[in-house]
């Protein structure tokens, strides 16, 4: 196991769940909120699902 690696998702996570006002700001006003939030969710799922497989080795 890396722990590096699973101490950089770790704060790449932490970051995803940090409300960001500035971007959603910049999201709504370019009119890609939904789309913001739907990468956001794909990121969190991938990142949760590669933690998963380095905590298992």
């Amino acid at each position: 196991m890396n722990r590096a690696e699973l101490d950089a998702i770790e704060l790449m996570l932490r970051d995803l769940n940090t409300r960001h006002e500035e971007i959603r700001h910049r999201a709504a006003f370019r009119g890609c909120t939904r789309e913001l939030i739907s990468l956001q969710q794909e990121l969190v799922k991938y990142l949760m699902t590669k933690k998963s497989s380095l905590s298992s080795r």
